[in-house]
C-alpha cells in the first residue's frame, strides 16, 4: 500500500455528528507519526466532501492519486520484502 485516503463529510455538517471532527484529528496526528517513522506524511490525505459533491471527490481521488505517483513506492515496501 503507498497511501491512504480518508474521505468523510464536511466538518460541522455529518449525519453522525462529531465522527469527522474526530477522523480530522486523527489524520493529522498520523501524518505527524509517519513523518516521525520516515515515512512521508503526503501519503496519508483526507477530504471533507459532501454526498452531493461527485465531482470534487473524483478530483480529490486523483490529485491523491498523481502524488502518490511522484513520491513513488512506499518504503515499507522494500521492509516487507526483506
Amino acid at each position: 500500500m503507498d497511501g491512504v485516503f480518508v474521505g468523510g463529510c464536511h466538518l460541522g455538517d455529518c449525519h453522525y455528528l462529531y465522527g469527522n471532527h474526530s477522523a480530522n484529528k486523527r489524520v493529522r496526528f498520523l501524518r505527524q507519526l509517519l513523518t516521525f517513522s520516515g515515512v512521508d506524511g503526503e501519503r496519508l490525505s483526507s477530504t471533507w466532501v459532501s454526498s452531493a459533491e461527485a465531482p470534487e471527490f473524483v478530483m480529490a481521488i486523483k490529485g491523491f492519486i498523481e502524488k502518490l505517483k511522484i513520491l513513488g513506492p512506499s518504503p515499507l515496501r522494500k521492509a516487507e520484502a526483506g
